[in-house]
């Protein structure tokens, strides 16, 4: 079976994926989500390279392997406690669950300053002479299936018994987060076919893991928001014409949140009512009733109270700035719409506002 193209395709869908969570706000999940499904696509692009044969030409991709077995398990629970604790930064006692990798990494030190051919030597003696069989096994035991299996049982266990009350979206959040256990059982099965490098093995992983990938994408790019924020609310015939219950209310809180002070969806002259609501997954009335209960504002109010209060910081921080530059900057469509609305909730023309706090700051 042919599958090379098909396989290409997916390896670098994993890799386009992961730079496009790199290239959004630095939030911790999106950093641990982008790490991660980079892990998943060199498994994914290291079992393709076992059954082609190619590794034996590129033993440097060879040396990777060990350091992404042992720390895409750590990268998966962090993911999921980001999820079920709200975990939203690296702490210091979460280096304990890379310790495994900071030790390989220094052993493999050595290794890869060592000349090409020599890797190539190495690579060819590990996995093709019998003798070295028992260390294969014992390395691949202990990287490929021990640890991540460890990390596995314990993401599951988050998912399923520690699942938090307040989130609606819990079940395509389960959804997706499954489809990237999937996606790391396979390779880890992939990675076992190394010690018998049986062709048929190799070739149904790369197929299957392909297709996990493609369901993957597809996948989170129905729900787009989902895998970095978890909070969205799912359209759901029960609240189709009735107003949001009390958790209802604290997760589109946090979402909107997120879109409005990470994501500055507000720097949009075009955002509307209709546009912000489908973000949301909500009608344009639940939406505009949510707003006006929780915040006591109507949609343009909620909207250009953001828009002015980045005009405030840019007119500050940025003194050389034209003031019509920093209208458009911020989302309105025109200085008059701006220097109206600025006045209106500050009391004070944008010009009087820079001037003011510059002498304040003398």
């Amino acid at each position: 079976m042919d599958i090379s193209l098909l396989t290409h395709s997916t390896i670098f869908l994993s890799f386009l994926m992961a730079l496009g969570l790199l290239i959004r706000p630095w939030r911790f999940r999106n950093v641990v989500l982008a790490l991660f499904i980079a892990g998943l696509g060199y498994l994914t692009l290291f079992v393709y390279m076992l059954h082609t044969r190619l590794i034996f030409n590129h033993p440097n991709l060879f040396l990777l392997l060990i350091p992404v077995e042992i720390s895409i398990g750590p990268l998966l629970y962090l993911y999921v406690l980001s999820f079920i604790k709200n975990k939203q930064k690296f702490y210091y006692y979460d280096v304990v669950n890379f310790v495994p990798l900071m030790v390989v990494v220094i052993v493999l030190i050595p290794f890869a300053f060592t000349p090409d051919e020599t890797k190539k030597d190495l690579v060819k003696m590990f996995l093709l002479e019998e003798e070295y069989k028992f260390i294969q096994i014992l390395i691949s035991a202990v990287a490929a299936v021990v640890l991540p299996i460890f990390y596995l049982s314990l993401s599951i266990w988050q998912m399923w018994f520690r699942k938090p009350s307040e989130n609606l979206v819990y079940q395509p959040l389960v959804l997706l987060i499954s489809l990237l256990i999937i996606w790391l059982t396979l390779g880890i099965v992939g990675i076992a076919g190394a010690v018998t490098l049986s062709s048929w093995l190799l070739e149904i992983d790369t197929l299957i893991i392909s297709l996990i990938i493609i369901s993957f994408y597809l996948i989170s790019i129905r729900y787009p928001y989902l895998m970095q924020y978890g909070t969205i609310p799912p359209k759901n015939k029960k609240y189709a014409k009735s107003y949001l219950d009390k958790i209802n209310q604290k997760t589109i809180s946090r979402q909107l949140k997120i879109i409005m002070e990470e994501e500055k969806l507000f720097c949009d002259e075009d955002l509307s009512l209709g546009r912000l609501s489908e973000a949301l997954e909500l009608t344009k009335n639940q939406l505009s009733q949510f707003l006006n209960t929780y915040y006591g504002k109507n949609f343009n109010s909620f909207v250009n109270g953001y828009r002015v209060d980045e005009a405030k910081k840019m007119l500050l921080n940025e003194p050389k700035r034209q003031i019509i530059s920093i209208a458009f900057a911020v989302g309105f469509n025109s200085y008059s719409a701006f220097h109206m609305t600025f006045k209106k909730m500050t009391g004070q023309t944008p010009a009087e506002f820079r001037r003011k706090n510059e002498r304040e700051l003398l």
